[in-house]
């Protein structure tokens, strides 16, 4: 819809400054805070096919929790809450077994970073 430069998406080419290459996760989820329509669809769509992934998971590793980290993370639940309905729809043995939970990130985009950070630590320290 951006490259097409549709009229549904002339909210979201203003803020890329009309260049497809700028949109980013962070931005969509910025946009869909704001109240963009298009931004809101995009991140329900986007956390549908994250649930059904995290169903797919779970029927082979059963984790107990799903913790969503990114910049898109940012969403909050205008992507998680998507999510956690097609994952109970799409789930396995649903109503048989307990259910993952689903959350964002604590330390949002930087989760990654700072475990990682962690790790190189711990490995230093040796513990």
């Amino acid at each position: 819809m951006v490259a097409a430069r549709s009229p549904l998406a002339m909210d979201m080419i203003a803020r890329i400054n009309g260049d497809p290459a700028n949109l980013t996760g962070p931005l969509v989820a910025e946009a869909a805070q704001a109240g963009d329509r298009l931004a809101v669809e995009l991140l329900a769509e986007v956390g549908t096919w994250l649930g059904t992934g995290m169903a797919n998971l779970a029927a082979a590793l059963d984790p107990g929790m799903f913790v969503v980290g990114g910049g898109v993370s940012a969403a909050g639940d205008l992507l998680l809450e998507p999510a956690r309905v097609a994952f109970s729809k799409q789930l396995t043995g649903r109503g048989h077994r307990p259910e993952a939970v689903i959350v964002a990130a604590e330390l949002g985009n930087d989760a990654g970073l700072i475990g990682a950070a962690d790790l190189a630590r711990a490995s230093v320290d040796g513990t």
